[in-house]
């Protein structure tokens, strides 16, 4: 399973929430965040439930944020 950074910016911008904001949230610099939202810092969990909390979005979304990263070998031909 992969983090889908990609979804996370995608939230953020479509809810006008500046990389600022979302910073001043997790107490970081701005340039730390945009580390951490293009892949270059990992994001920890506890930081990631403050995003969510940020972004108004609910638990049981929390799985649009991941891609299941199987083997095309091991995947249904169904």
């Amino acid at each position: 399973m992969v983090f889908n950074l990609q979804r996370l910016r995608y939230e953020r911008l479509s809810r006008k929430v500046t990389e600022q904001k979302m910073a001043d949230t997790l107490n970081i610099n701005r340039s730390s965040y945009h580390k951490k939202e293009n892949g270059n810092i990992k994001i920890s969990v506890e930081e990631f439930g403050k995003i969510l909390a940020v972004l108004d979005i609910p638990q049981t979304e929390i799985g649009n944020f991941f891609i299941l990263n199987v083997p095309e070998r091991e995947q249904s031909t169904v």
